[in-house]
Parts: C-alpha cells; structure tokens; sequence
C-alpha cells in the first residue's frame, strides 16, 4: 500500500512539473510529424495534477500510516 501511495505521488508531481511528457506518451505516438500540446492542455494538466494530490493527500495518507 505504502509502495503505490509513493508511485501515485511521483507520477503525479511529474505531470506537475513536466505535463508534455505525459501528453507525448498518451497522445504524441498517434500524431505524424511535428506536434505539441497546447498551452491550455498543459495548464489544465497541472491544475489538475495539483489538486488530485491534495485530494490524496487529505484523504489517503491518514489512512495508510495509521
């Protein structure tokens, strides 16, 4: 349990700090030639991510260190 709470928080402030990577590996393979994400796609994706771990955070870690 304690192993997928910390996998869950690193892939979570990865797509915080670096959300292309995470578009790139779910949408980029299916785009021919040169293609990014849009700036609104990456903004979401950090807003996202950030409360996501607040949400775990809150709820979750209690649960599993007690």
């Amino acid at each position: 349990m304690v192993i997928f709470a910390i996998l869950f928080m690193l892939i979570a402030i990865l797509n915080i700090f670096f959300p292309a990577m995470g578009w790139h590996m779910r949408y980029g393979w299916m785009v021919q030639g040169e293609s990014e994400p849009s700036d609104a796609y990456l903004l979401m994706s950090r807003i996202s991510s950030v409360i996501v771990l607040i949400v775990f955070l809150l709820f979750f870690l209690p649960i599993i260190f007690s």
